[in-house]
């Protein structure tokens, strides 16, 4: 696994979440891709896997950090207002590197489809999301984005955007 970052970048961007027909969509072309590929314990935990009432499966955005099945995390906050923001505990349950590898954990860099799970429901927060209805990620440019990040290094998440987004205000 790849060195995780500095605690101002151990964070996700999300784009959107897979409604059922999404999930099955995903499940398709996982099978589709690995017909004559070896099958590891990942992937039949994710063919497997079926969605509970607090589970939820998100299309990310080339994470800047790498994080494994089982991860504690525990903050959901609107990535173009940090401001709002939801402590929540949750766990990392599966990762598809470029949407369509089952693995242990996320890479820095590359796309991908995860699923978490609640310690109870889903906060509202994500429902703010595009909703995915097939694989191919449809969410429209400027969408409501998510970052997920551990509840421990968000202040500093926090910090580093507003410090991010003063400096390039000052460029106008």
């Amino acid at each position: 696994m790849e060195n995780q970052a500095g605690a101002k970048e151990n964070y996700i961007v999300i784009d959107g979440y897979f409604s059922l027909y999404g999930i099955k969509s995903v499940k398709e072309l996982v099978e589709k891709r690995f017909e004559n590929k070896v099958k590891t314990d990942f992937y039949h935990d994710f063919i497997n896997w079926s969605q509970a009432e607090n589970e939820i499966l998100l299309g990310t955005f080339r994470p800047y950090t790498s994080w494994s099945l089982g991860e504690d995390l525990g903050c959901i906050f609107n990535f173009r207002n940090p401001e709002e923001f939801v402590y929540e505990e949750f766990k990392l349950v599966h990762s598809l590197v470029n949407g369509w590898v089952p693995a242990e954990s996320t890479s820095i860099g590359n796309n991908h489809i995860i699923a978490i799970k609640f310690e109870s429901q889903i906060p509202e927060i994500l429902h703010k999301l595009y909703e995915e209805n097939e694989y191919r990620p449809k969410a429209p440019v400027g969408c409501f984005q998510v970052g997920l990040c551990p509840k421990k290094d968000f202040p500093i998440i926090l910090e580093n955007i507003r410090k991010g987004r003063f400096k390039d205000k000052s460029n106008y």
